[in-house]
């Protein structure tokens, strides 16, 4: 049967905060075949079994403005992430670390700090969250960071603000504000 109508209220679903796992999850069929019908209409499948396309419209859509994400479902905006990450790199925390602390790679830490994700998954966002919370006040060389490497991402936070300007994330308000930076300790050689 057509694949139209089921690639239609596939994309609905997606546009509604719903990812393709999540989709097909809720509709009990394969996930590549969901991410085949969310492709542009020249490159979708033209037809699908009509269970398949039953499945998938039988999935209702989620509301249009929820105000609570369903836990680990779905995707949100990157930005507030963005700010988070940022922020740890201000205080010396480096890419790789908090890579590890997310379990995602460092590519991934740097994509979304760095602005290249629009939105990222309800899942890494709360484990941003999660992390912020627990590393921001420690400092990371007490916490096992090499000195030299601490020192280098606060420099590089330090340029990459300059060339931004001074916006940071505030973690109380879950927006981004104008505020100066925190004054930066230096350790004298002994």
């Amino acid at each position: 049967m057509d694949a139209g109508p089921a690639a239609l209220h596939a994309v609905a679903l997606r546009d509604r905060g719903m990812s393709a796992q999540d989709i097909a999850t809720a509709a009990g069929i394969s996930v590549t075949l969901v991410r085949r019908l969310l492709k542009p209409p020249a490159l979708r499948p033209s037809h699908v079994s009509r269970v398949t396309s039953d499945a998938l419209l039988g999935v209702p859509l989620p509301p249009a403005q929820s105000p609570v994400p369903l836990a680990g479902r779905g995707q949100v905006d990157a930005g507030p992430a963005a700010g988070r990450l940022t922020e740890l790199a201000e205080r010396g925390w480096p890419a790789s670390r908090l890579a590890t602390g997310l379990c995602v790679n460092v590519h991934t830490v740097s994509a979304i700090r760095d602005g290249c994700h629009a939105r990222i998954s309800i899942a890494i966002d709360h484990r941003i969250r999660n992390l912020h919370a627990a590393l921001l006040p420690l400092d990371p060389v007490t916490a096992g960071v090499r000195p030299g490497d601490a020192s280098r991402v606060r420099t590089w936070a330090a340029r990459r603000a300059a060339q931004l300007g001074p916006l940071h994330h505030d973690a109380t308000t879950d927006v981004r504000m104008e505020h100066p930076l925190p004054a930066q300790t230096t350790r004298n050689a002994a």
